[in-house]
């Protein structure tokens, strides 16, 4: 009897480890699967990483900066919330004229490119400072609009945060 329950025992051990295992395999294959996603958007809308610069300034395109600033601005309660992330994909469908899947590549690629940095207040200055160089001044209207959009996606009211980015772009389009 007590080798039965030995054998059960090292039956139930392999078992646990053979799951435990194939845990792990699974979590990496998401995570591989996420950052080539990353590289696949990264590519497909002009990314190229330059020597000695900061990555926001290896983008070419102003709906990857602007997506990028929504993204920081929704971050800035702690995370994106499902509101949040759905407010920001209708704003870039919308605004940016373009399909769901395209949207969706826009926001995976800001996502990264939102958080290569520490400091949010300087990422948001490089972003609104690269978009405004890449989209002119006539893009600011449609962006004030869509952070005041990202920003009430919670509550219905925007935070202190918020506000201080409309009042950055509202100084620049004067």
């Amino acid at each position: 009897m007590h080798i039965l329950l030995a054998a059960l025992g090292v039956l139930a051990a392999a078992a646990f480890w053979f799951y435990r295992i194939r845990q792990a395999a699974d979590t990496t294959r998401a995570a591989l699967d996420a950052a080539q996603d990353v590289k696949a958007a990264a590519r497909r809308f002009g990314f190229q990483t330059r020597a000695n610069q900061h990555p926001s300034e290896g983008v070419d395109d102003p709906r990857v900066t602007g997506t990028a600033l929504l993204v920081l601005v929704a971050e800035a309660d702690g995370g994106i919330s499902k509101a949040e992330q759905d407010t920001i994909l209708e704003q870039v469908q919308a605004v940016f004229q373009v399909s769901g899947a395209e949207a969706n590549d826009l926001f995976v690629f800001s996502r990264w490119l939102a958080n290569q940095s520490s400091n949010p207040d300087d990422m948001i200055r490089r972003h609104i400072k690269r978009t405004v160089h890449l989209g002119g001044r006539d893009v600011l209207p449609d962006m004030i609009a869509m952070v005041r959009a990202v920003g009430e996606a919670d509550t219905g009211t925007m935070t202190d945060d918020t506000i201080h980015v409309i009042e950055k772009l509202k100084q620049l389009s004067c």
